[in-house]
């Protein structure tokens, strides 16, 4: 029974009912991918029964598959042999939080920044001060914790080791020595899966001038707090041996200011990590990693080793990537991929659709992080509501949604963030915490909007 879990989810998978995908052409470009690339990708070797069967041989992995992240990770803590399982769940937890805590942040330095209105009290500046800390700005921290003023009981031991930290060699990469200072409430989950008890999240009431009432906030240490939970729990399972896995998993889901991962040696192959994922290799990862700190550069260097530079290359006119060609790249990929699976397995398969939208968005959001490297902020959003878009059944990612939701905020645009975070809450309850800033923004905006201006 065990092992139909996952064949069962695959087979339903490529039957959903959606759009149809961007893979259906024919044509192989096998010239763009040199050196067996394609033959190596996760989904080309997985069509082969052997290779697969460890993957179908327990629920768990099904439901990783299905992006059922609390029921996975209860299926694989059942089985504690399963430690990478259980590993690769909590890297995706800490990968969640972080970008939540960005959305957080990105929402709390709209509201209290260029939306603050002239009654709100002093004491918002502490919330604005440690949103900047998320963001990566340790001289905005500094200067804007300055002019917190009236801050009393819990948040004065929080000021102080806000600002410490923000005037130290820490900041801006280390927030854990932050969250680590005396917090009342700020505790370790209650249970092992950190998801069904996340740690209570301590409220804040600042005196309005008038009225009476209280403006009510939420301290956003909370995320980073629980992100680093989970990233210590990643770790401790996999051990020192295994734990580049888990750093090459988190590194596109850093926050602003932290450091990139370094390796003494390349990560090699384990599929533990790869299947279901959206990198094709490790060389993929690396890629990414690469692309984050030098944009479309990173191409050059990679496109002979990782099947996304390598699909990337030719998309790139005038010293830029072009959406419009990432977008017919995405389509070759997969078409590439579907070939190399029939090939493998001697006949097609219905999970052939699912392994291949899994490459396909995963090329659109490698495009993202290349742009965003390079400083073409428009572009990169481009390619990200593609993959947003594209997704369904296994590929729509709530790490990857939390990280639109995020953006987003960031472009002062609350309403699609708002669904984004409704629709994950039941599974990751803790995203409340991003919630209540979001909220403000939404209300803030409402208030300052025209009549005639809708709220985005």
């Amino acid at each position: 029974m065990k092992a139909a879990y996952l064949l069962i989810a695959l087979v339903l998978a490529g039957c959903e009912g959606s759009p149809e995908p961007a893979v259906e052409a024919a044509p192989v470009a096998a010239a763009v991918f040199p050196g067996g690339l394609v033959e190596a990708a996760w989904p080309v070797r997985m069509a082969v029964d052997a290779a697969r069967a460890p993957y179908e041989g327990h629920p768990g992995w099904g439901q990783l598959f299905m992006r059922q992240h609390p029921e996975a990770l209860a299926s694989f803590l059942a089985e504690p042999q399963l430690k990478a399982g259980a590993a690769r769940i909590h890297a995706d937890h800490a990968a969640l939080y972080r970008q939540a805590a960005l959305l957080a942040a990105q929402a709390t330095r709209h509201v209290y920044g260029g939306d603050r209105l002239p009654e709100d009290p002093a004491p918002v500046d502490y919330l604005l001060g440690e949103a900047m800390a998320v963001l990566g700005d340790c001289a905005g921290t500094s200067a804007t914790l300055a002019k917190a003023t009236g801050l009393s009981g819990d948040l004065s031991p929080r000021l102080t080791a806000w600002t410490t930290w923000a005037a130290s060699p820490a900041c801006p990469g280390d927030l854990g020595l932050v969250h680590a200072a005396p917090f009342p409430g700020l505790n370790a989950p209650s249970d092992a899966m950190g998801v069904a008890a996340p740690p209570p999240a301590p409220h804040y009431q600042f005196p309005l001038e008038a009225g009476g009432v209280n403006l009510e906030a939420i301290e956003l240490s909370t995320l980073v707090a629980l992100s680093d939970w989970h990233l210590d729990q990643a770790r401790t399972l996999v051990g020192p041996e295994k734990v580049d896995q888990v750093e090459l998993h988190l590194a596109p889901w850093r926050l602003p200011g932290e450091k990139a991962p370094t390796f003494a040696s390349p990560p090699v192959r384990d599929d533990d990590w790869l299947f279901g994922s959206f990198v094709m290799s490790p060389e993929d990862a690396l890629f990414l990693v690469d692309a984050r700190a030098t944009g479309v550069a990173a191409i050059e260097v990679w496109k002979e080793k990782s099947l996304y530079a390598a699909a990337l290359a030719p998309a790139v006119e005038a010293g830029k990537l072009s959406p419009e060609r990432v977008l017919d790249q995405a389509a070759d990929l997969g078409a590439s991929l579907k070939a190399a699976m029939v090939k493998s397995a001697g006949e097609e398969r219905d999970f052939f659709r699912p392994f291949t939208e899994f490459a396909v968005q995963g090329l659109l959001r490698a495009g993202s992080i290349v742009a965003d490297g390079s400083g073409e902020y428009r572009d990169a959003g481009i390619l990200r509501i593609n993959a947003f878009e594209r997704a369904n059944g296994p590929t729509i990612d709530p790490v990857f949604s939390i990280s639109l939701a995020a953006w987003d905020a960031g472009n002062r645009s609350p309403l699609r963030a708002q669904e984004i975070i409704h629709s994950h809450l039941p599974r990751f309850p803790a995203l409340s915490v991003a919630r209540y800033p979001l909220d403000a923004l939404h209300l803030r905006l409402g208030r300052t909007a025209g009549p005639a201006i809708p709220v985005q």
